[in-house]
């Protein structure tokens, strides 16, 4: 990959309230009647092409959320957890946006523009001897509802290989891999697991077909 130039630097920090989120050039909206709030960017070049990762923080947590901007497409880290949950505008598979996207924070975490506090986000999680798993459910605004599942080996103490992967119906079936080198069908397993476990847990409701984690 080519080294990035940066454009116009923003002198920016990013800060994790659910997750990472930037906090510095903010426009604010101070009325009285609506929750305060902040909007930042930062702009980068990846191969001769120029992406922004435009972050919006709120009192009303519901409304944080972090976009991946390229010329052609529009993707939603909801969570602000660094992980790209939904292409919103264009074509660009979720895999590829999360490339972008890491690329980008990783520029930030060398320089030091980071700040991670611990996020409250809904989600299952679940150990076994081998692997660390988490379940985390979305349900955005107008928009169908989904689940994100990730592992984590904890046999790896050096830089263990995180595997993330959408459930985009929310159905208990894996539709694509966003992070990692699995097939489908060895992390289907996994998941198809954890989901047993969580619902004799009590920790996941399932209603009809939809499987979500419990509120």
């Amino acid at each position: 990959m080519q080294r990035i130039n940066h454009l116009n630097q923003l002198k920016v920090e990013f800060i994790v309230l659910i997750g990472f989120c930037l906090t510095a050039l903010s426009f604010y909206d101070c009325a009285a009647s609506r929750p305060q709030s902040s909007v930042s960017q930062y702009q980068f070049n990846l191969n001769e092409q120029v992406f922004r990762i435009r972050s919006i923080n709120s009192s009303n947590k519901s409304e944080c959320c972090n976009e991946l901007i390229g010329g052609k497409f529009l993707a939603i880290d909801f969570d602000q957890d660094r992980i790209i949950d939904k292409i919103i505008v264009g074509t660009v598979s979720l895999s590829e946006a999360q490339k972008i996207y890491d690329y980008g924070l990783e520029i930030l975490f060398r320089e030091n523009r980071i700040k991670e506090l611990n996020p409250e986000n809904h989600k299952y999680v679940q150990e076994s001897s081998e692997f660390w798993f988490e379940i985390k459910s979305f349900q955005p605004a107008n928009a169908k509802s989904f689940n994100e599942f990730k592992t984590v080996n904890k046999k790896q103490l050096v830089n263990p290989e995180t595997i993330v992967a959408i459930d985009y119906e929310s159905d208990g079936t894996l539709d694509e891999i966003l992070k990692g080198t699995i097939t489908l069908e060895k992390v289907q397993a996994q998941y198809s697991e954890v989901i047993k476990s969580g619902l004799e847990k009590d920790k996941l409701i399932k209603t009809g077909n939809t499987i979500l984690v419990k509120r």
